[in-house]
């Protein structure tokens, strides 16, 4: 997205973060500038106020993340230098608390907060209120996200805009999928990805297709309860909480254990396990399947789907979130009801049986994908959103 808004004639500073205790560091790459602050005295102190509060009050109301000392030094730095590169406009990723660091450090800029998880609608009402009401444009990844925020604080609607996720767009209008039956799921090993129902429903797909296989590609790391879990009040988000509380054994992420488990048998041979891979070398993955499953039980917006849109993959996910917006149900995949693997078996049967129809709904993906979802699009739609904020200033 940066490198877009420079092709189009602006300034991109990016502030990233590393976690030592010394100086900025600094680069540039394809015009856009990237300041990456140190944070290791941040992280020092967010522990050490967060055992304070525990041991002043007990168990915190609200989770540590969301506090306004949280990385305040990372937030300050960032604030101060886009104050000396003259910001118009400073772009802020999911954490509200740096809204009023910038409005304080940088009064002039216009602040788009941009979402990419439920933290405002999930938070204490009292403790966002202020500070959303010190964002100019309030961004969320999904149409779901927007509504959500929307429904929350329907005073701040006029200020609310969504500006989907994309993914790269692919060369070529034919199928690029492979006509096997090799099905892939592709994102973080974590409880809320619904990987354990993935796995279950598909020992129902091996009784009717014995020469199918399923890959997992992604790294094995449980989200922080805190981050999502232990926010969600939906029961089949909050039903999550078995998977934590438990100790790795051999160092191993406890949440992978229980997916081996549930493997069985198939673990190794037709379900395979094939971790995490850089994102250049996802197009072999890709390239060898003929339909991407998403069993999610919570999820924003859901860029695997439209990664594998892109390539004329057809689709299976689950009717949550922003992925309700993403698949156009029964023209470009399926979408099943959350936590039901029985549900979920046979919408990847009837994919696998029906391979012309998954074909067609391959192509419509694409069609979809790139009408909707290619970074010009949503680089055009975020740079509107902005100019539209500056000239209202």
């Amino acid at each position: 997205m940066a490198r877009l808004c420079v092709q189009r004639g602006h300034q991109a500073v990016v502030f990233g973060n590393h976690g030592g205790l010394l100086s900025s560091r600094e680069t540039s790459h394809d015009g856009v500038e990237y300041v990456f602050t140190p944070t290791g005295r941040d992280r020092l102190l967010n522990r050490m106020h967060g055992l304070m509060v525990k041991v002043k009050t007990g168990p915190r109301a609200t989770p540590g993340f969301c506090d306004s000392w949280h990385h305040r030094g990372y937030a300050e730095a960032a604030a101060c230098r886009a104050r000396s590169a003259q910001c118009d406009i400073v772009h802020v990723m999911n954490y509200s608390q740096f809204v009023p660091v910038v409005r304080k450090y940088h009064p002039q800029a216009r602040i788009a907060l941009h979402m990419q998880c439920e933290w405002l609608t999930q938070l204490n009402p009292a403790l966002i209120k202020p500070r959303i009401d010190q964002a100019d444009l309030i961004i969320g990844c999904s149409e779901y996200i927007t509504r959500k925020i929307i429904d929350k604080f329907p005073e701040y609607a006029g200020r609310c805009v969504t500006v989907p996720n994309a993914a790269d767009a692919v060369a070529g209008g034919g199928q690029t999928h492979s006509p096997g039956k090799a099905v892939i799921f592709v994102g973080r090993l974590s409880p809320e990805k619904g990987v354990h129902d993935l796995v279950r429903a598909f020992h129902t797909v091996l009784e009717r297709f014995p020469d199918a296989r399923l890959h997992l590609v992604g790294g094995a790391g449980s989200a922080p309860l805190e981050f999502l879990v232990g926010l969600s009040d939906e029961p089949h988000v909050t039903a999550l909480r078995r998977f934590y509380g438990t100790s790795p054994s051999a160092g191993k992420d406890p949440y992978l254990e229980v997916l081996e488990r549930e493997a069985g048998s198939e673990l190794g041979t037709r379900i395979l396990f094939d971790g995490r891979v850089n994102h250049d070398q996802l197009e072999s993955h890709y390239g060898n399947s003929c339909l991407l499953v998403n069993p999610s039980l919570s999820e924003s917006f859901g860029i695997s789907l439209v990664e594998a849109m892109m390539r004329g993959i057809p689709v299976v996910a689950t009717r949550v979130g922003g992925m309700q917006f993403t698949v156009a149900h029964g023209q470009t995949g399926f979408l099943v009801e959350p936590a039901d693997p029985p549900a979920l078996a046979a919408a990847m049967c009837e994919m696998l049986a029906n391979p012309e129809r998954a074909r067609r709904m391959g192509a419509a993906g694409k069609e979809r994908a790139t009408d909707y979802f290619s970074w010009e699009k949503t680089a055009n739609t975020l740079l509107n959103c902005m100019r539209r904020t500056a000239e209202s200033a």
